[in-house]
């Protein structure tokens, strides 16, 4: 359901309240959640199936780490503090009627008067069960790759779906790579796909920070999370890795293997439009010629 509440139309930022039922009744058909609040933070409407997630209205309220929400931390009030939306951040909503916590991802945008004054704020609640679904994932599904020893590919999206809830809570930054080893189907018939992909994980792990974390992305990827650094010093750090490739397998005896790469800075995106543009900076790079990292131009 998050991908659907992603790519819906933001409402007009000066709706009247018409507009704003229309948007209500739309986002009920998605089984989202939605309160509009007026200037003053009196609830003034709700749909369906907020009433059906917040019942009666008496709810405790917990941040992404089963900490409880103090009422400035509230999306909306945060909203009406800086007039600024807030993306996609997790919560927990426990109602006097359910003992478990249901988690949801939280959206909250301003809606001005012709005046510029805050006329409402609209609070989105979506994706109900999914933070359950990922709670129970990080105990039932294996944590690392069987050939190379790094994060699977669920793991490593599980780790990227709680790094950008860190940024989003604590404006942190972060970068992300997705590294793919070179001309991987012609190595494979050579040398066994097990052995290049162990290899490079190993030559991948060796330079990389010890807080960073690497997973397997595809048959001949890996997806990069780089916390606390923005893309500029990211990139020092991978060019130093892809070099490591290339002089490592030189000691290997096989001069030839090589990785390129895609490069890019969380922005506040959902974990598939930030993959989709790291798939297609790792394309440019390839095409440009291999053994290479492209970045995204579009941070500086």
């Amino acid at each position: 359901m998050s991908d659907s509440l992603q790519r819906l139309p933001l409402i007009d930022l000066r709706a009247d309240d018409a507009e704003i039922e229309r948007y209500a009744v739309l986002l009920d058909s998605l089984g989202v959640a939605l309160i509009a609040f007026a200037g003053d933070r009196t609830p003034r409407q709700r749909n369906a199936s907020a009433e059906e997630l917040i019942g009666d209205g008496t709810s405790e309220w917990f941040d992404e780490n089963g900490r409880p929400l103090r009422d400035e931390e509230r999306p909306e009030l945060q909203v009406c503090a800086t007039l600024r939306p807030v993306h996609q951040r997790a919560v927990g909503i426990r109602t006097r009627a359910a003992a478990a916590v249901m988690w949801c991802r939280a959206s909250a945008f301003p809606v001005f008067a012709a005046d510029g004054s805050l006329r409402r704020i609209l609070l989105l609640l979506a994706d109900g069960h999914q933070r359950a679904r990922i709670a129970g994932d990080r105990h039932h599904l294996p944590a690392h790759d069987p050939y190379t020893g790094v994060f699977t590919q669920r793991y490593i999206e599980i780790l990227l779906d709680d790094e950008s809830r860190r940024a989003q809570r604590y404006g942190t930054p972060f970068a992300v790579a997705l590294i793919g080893i070179d001309h991987f189907a012609t190595r494979c018939q050579t040398e066994g796909e097990e052995r290049v992909l162990e290899r490079t994980a190993r030559l991948l792990c060796r330079s990389l920070r010890e807080f960073d974390m690497i997973g397997r992305h595809g048959a001949d990827r890996f997806l990069v999370i780089l916390p606390n650094v923005g893309v500029n010093e990211a990139m020092v750090g991978l060019e130093r890795l892809r070099e490591t490739i290339e002089v490592g397998s030189a000691q290997d005896g096989d001069a030839g293997m090589t990785i390129s790469g895609g490069v890019s800075e969380y922005g506040g995106e959902d974990q598939p439009a930030l993959v989709e543009r790291l798939e297609s900076l790792l394309a440019s790079a390839r095409d440009s010629g291999c053994n290479r990292l492209c970045v995204d131009l579009d941070l500086f």
